[in-house]
């Protein structure tokens, strides 16, 4: 009976383990896809499609990931979700399914693109360094403000640390501090920062900016009704102060005025 009990410990801390390799190793990939490509504006990207049929493989490149990213996070996403993971730890790795899953669209876009090798803008050294700093610190935000967020749930750690420990997983409580004290949506805008901050802006990284930038704006109103369900007058008390997108400037000129 000691070995069986044996057995099944060892049996879900492999299996959290190989959850928890298999997640943050798509993960990385996912941001070093994006980092390199986001800087070259696609020129490598691997799509060799050319006219209509890469609009259409675009265009199903761009939606898959804002349809999945919000599909995902409903009841009936969520249960789609239990589908990759033992039925005994469905639930509790959910969170760390959908990190993958994001990853993996991620990749997607930023790989199987087609170029179709048009610029808007390519800023040249030794001006190119400004953009490329740029990015830099609005990747540093997107981090900061996913860490400020729970970096558990943020990077799918939450759901294959808590079968390791045997426990159920431990939401964090709303954001409210950091960044998340000068505007609601700090990830979001932060994302959208990282896609406009390349020195080489192809007329394909245009259109994913532009198109994920109206995403990153409209989307989290989806997200504030769960929270308003969720943590009801609390999060009307924080919306009444804290601004959705940008940042109040007035809040932070006026004292320098009176001074």
């Amino acid at each position: 009976m000691h070995y069986l009990k044996c057995m099944v410990f060892k049996g879900y801390k492999l299996l959290a383990i190989f959850y928890g390799l298999m997640c943050h190793g798509i993960f990385l990939i996912a941001g070093a896809v994006m980092f390199s490509t986001i800087l070259t504006g696609f020129q490598f990207s691997v799509g060799a499609l050319e006219g209509l049929s890469a609009v259409a493989i675009n265009f199903l490149l761009l939606i898959q990931f804002p349809i999945g990213h919000s599909f995902f996070l409903s009841k009936r996403g969520m249960r789609v979700l239990e589908i990759f993971a033992p039925k005994s730890y469905a639930k509790t790795l959910r969170t760390t399914i959908y990190a993958t899953i994001a990853s993996m669209q991620l990749i997607l876009l930023f790989s199987l693109w087609n170029f179709s090798g048009v610029f808007v803008w390519q800023i040249e050294m030794p001006a190119n360094l400004i953009m490329i700093l740029l990015n830099l610190a609005s990747w540093a935000l997107l981090s900061i403000s996913s860490i400020q967020a729970g970096y558990k749930v943020q990077t799918g750690s939450l759901g294959w640390t808590s079968v390791y420990q045997g426990k159920e997983p431990i939401f964090p409580d709303m954001p409210t501090r950091g960044m998340f004290s000068i505007i609601r949506q700090p990830i979001y805008l932060s994302f959208s920062l990282v896609l406009w901050t390349s020195p080489q802006m192809s007329l394909d990284l245009f259109i994913v900016a532009l198109s994920y930038s109206l995403y990153c704006y409209f989307g989290p109103m989806l997200k504030e009704k769960r929270f308003y369900r969720i943590y009801g007058n609390q999060f009307t008390e924080y919306q009444e102060r804290v601004p959705y997108y940008l940042p109040l400037i007035s809040r932070y000129v006026g004292p320098f005025k009176r001074g």
